[in-house]
């Protein structure tokens, strides 16, 4: 008798999952919007992990139009290039979408809860205007001694190599640079990792984190959500055995930097430091009333937003307008200046270093750029002598190469991500609560209507003179709108300081590298794109 009940009641539990499995892959097709029809296991990621993302974008939208519907795993996604939906989803109504897909930001548990990548609602909205202020021009102004210092180590390391008459891998060099500098500006920690690339723990920790790409154990968690869940257990259960074992290298480091909080909070004579880890310190007693959306955004995309007529009413609008503070609005906690610095770290680490790894391989591809862009610095700091933030800001053909590479070679792809908090109606698209919506941004990036021979690598389309309103919108490599990256400007300034100081002492050259060709192969992974060959290059001193 309890053999047939328990037989009865797994038979129904099983047929109420299939027929809630079977309803969910059926939902782009009630609400007719096109895509690739779903596996009922896998949904779509077995043709994501079989022939890499950014090959199945490119795929999809030239068959079905500007808005896919695809399932990532089982949760059914928006992939979407039209930028005037996106204007609407990513500022215009961005309170209904102003968190974060939990695809990309990961359910509780992870080592950086309390950061702007997984903060959610108004709490994150508090700390997001509270935090932007301290990455502005003038703020990071004032870094740019700390930036400096880290770059002359990275020069240390190429003169090393010149000296040795080596060719020199410049990916490797990049990496430990970004973490170096990182580490110093944003942790308060110094590991001295580009005097000791080869035996650097955390360096070595930081790859290992990143290497990882789609796999078997990736594709079946979000085929099944419930195992997503189980996973987030998982990790936070063995994060919290690092911690106290203290050999994770990444834990020891949020543990350092929060030695080095409470080690500043209790400094009496209030020391002056000139770092970002003081600034987001500096920040953390001020509360932010400002919730408009143009006090989120960092970078430059804050004025692109408001050039657009349609969106002026946005300039205005609270986040949400209709969800005031909930009692007095607080300043940030050490957790969450921590845990913040950390994200830092974890998303400012590979990408910047990618970025100018790409951007070296196509100065070598294209020794003519390289060569104006040289000039340009070399008057710009007065013959490779004065390395002025202000002065680098002027640099419009450094500018123009920089924006150029992101464009061909953003290192993420797939960050742009927002959810539906509500449903919501364009036209005769519906998208339901709970919706993932994901910018296209490799499909942007190469629209031929905006950038004319996109796979042509020419930084000339980035000038001023050539600059139309729409690359506003199809540049999108890091983000756009009130959740775009906030250490946009940070990176930048890492990158040209950097660049200026290599460019205005040596030139390089590679006989490996085939002249004028644009392609680069990379290395795709679940969010990242990386370069996929070293980036060795000879060099010769000025």
């Amino acid at each position: 008798m309890l053999f047939a009940v328990l037989s009865t009641l797994l038979v129904a539990y099983f047929v109420y999952c299939l027929r809630w499995r079977l309803k969910v892959l059926s939902i782009f097709r009630r609400l007719n919007i096109p895509g690739p029809s779903p596996r009922f296991l896998w949904g779509n990621m077995y043709e994501i992990y079989k022939h890499g993302h950014l090959v199945m974008q490119k795929k999809w939208h030239e068959q079905y139009g500007p808005v896919v519907g695809f399932y990532f795993g089982l949760f059914p996604c928006l992939l979407v290039s039209d930028t005037e939906l996106l204007k609407r989803i990513l500022l215009k109504d961005f309170h209904n979408f102003a968190d974060r897909s939990h695809i990309i930001s990961g359910e509780n548990g992870s080592i950086i809860d309390d950061s702007l990548l997984t903060l959610k609602g108004q709490r994150w909205k508090e700390v997001r205007s509270t935090l932007t202020p301290s990455f502005t021009s003038k703020k990071l102004k004032k870094v740019t001694p700390e930036v400096s210092s880290a770059a002359d180590e990275f020069m240390k390391n190429v003169d090393r190599h010149f000296a040795e008459d080596a060719e020199c891998d410049f990916y490797e060099l990049f990496q430990a640079l970004t973490l170096d500098t990182i580490c110093k500006t944003g942790m308060g920690v110094d590991f001295e990792i580009q005097s000791n690339i080869d035996n650097s723990a955390i360096l070595r920790q930081v790859k290992m984190m990143l290497a990882y790409q789609i796999d078997l154990i990736l594709l079946i968690i979000v085929s099944f959500p419930s195992l997503l869940q189980l996973a987030g257990k998982l990790l936070t259960a063995l994060a919290q055995r690092a911690k106290n074992s203290g050999r994770d290298p990444i834990v020891k480091l949020k543990q350092q930097c929060g030695d080095v909080v409470k080690l500043r909070r209790s400094d009496t004579e209030k020391s002056e430091r000139s770092d970002l880890l003081q600034l987001m310190m500096d920040a953390q007693n001020t509360v932010a009333h400002a919730t408009d959306l143009k006090s989120m955004i960092a970078g430059d995309d804050a004025e692109a937003v408001e050039a657009e007529a349609s969106l002026k009413i946005a300039k205005k609008q609270s986040i949400p307008s209709e969800c005031p503070f909930a009692g007095k609005p607080k300043g940030l906690t050490d957790s969450e200046v921590i845990d913040n610095a950390l994200l830092l770290l974890l998303a400012g680490y590979e990408t910047t270093s990618s970025s100018m790894a790409f951007m070296t391989k196509l100065l070598v591809r294209f020794p003519e750029v390289q060569e104006r862009m040289r000039e340009e610095l070399l008057d710009a700091t007065g013959g490779g002598k004065v390395f002025d933030f202000e002065r680098l800001q002027r640099c419009q053909y450094t500018e123009a190469v920089l924006q150029e590479s992101l464009r061909m070679y953003p290192p993420i792809y797939f960050l742009t991500a927002r959810v539906a908090a509500e449903e919501i109606k364009y036209g005769s698209l519906t998208i339901p609560r709970g919706m993932n919506i994901f910018s296209s941004v490799n499909q942007l990036h190469y629209d031929e209507d905006v950038f004319p021979l996109p796979y042509e690598f020419q930084p000339e389309r980035f000038l001023p003179e050539n600059k139309t309103p729409a690359m506003a919108w199809y540049w999108q490599p890091f983000g756009i709108g009130p959740r775009n990256c906030i250490g946009m400007r940070f990176a930048q300034m890492e990158i040209k300081l950097t660049m200026a100081k290599l460019l205005t002492k040596y030139r390089m050259t590679s006989e490996s590298e085939p002249e004028h060709e644009a392609y680069i192969e990379t290395l795709v992974m679940p969010v990242l794109q990386q370069i996929k060959d070293p980036v060795k290059c000879k060099l010769h001193l000025l």
